[in-house]
């Protein structure tokens, strides 16, 4: 599988045309479907911006890994004794690190 597939799959996720996501990303239904297609490669802050979006890890937009989401993973392998309210503070708080990490 390439990128523009599992983008396109993504988009088609969240039931959104390439119009709609082309306008959260400034830009046009030609360059996403470009993307779609692997004419073109989005710059990594597109790549980082789908990612976070689509609450997808990068190396699963680009093809590198089948895991969706590590911090879902990480979450239920550490916590499987915990309710879902607890899960989800969980997840929550590594999306936190992750975040802070980022801004450093």
């Amino acid at each position: 599988m390439e990128f523009g597939t599992r983008l396109r799959a993504l988009r088609k996720e969240k039931n959104m045309t390439q119009e709609e996501l082309a306008i959260l990303i400034n830009s046009t239904k030609a360059n996403i479907s470009k993307y779609e297609t692997s004419k073109v490669e989005p710059n990594i802050e597109t790549i980082r911006f789908f990612a976070d979006y689509f609450d997808v890890s990068v190396d699963y937009l680009l093809c590198k890994t089948h895991v969706r989401n590590y911090t879902e993973t990480l979450a239920f392998h550490a916590t499987e004794d915990l309710t879902e309210e607890e899960l989800e503070q969980v997840k929550q708080y590594i999306k936190f690190l992750h975040s802070q990490r980022n801004e450093d």
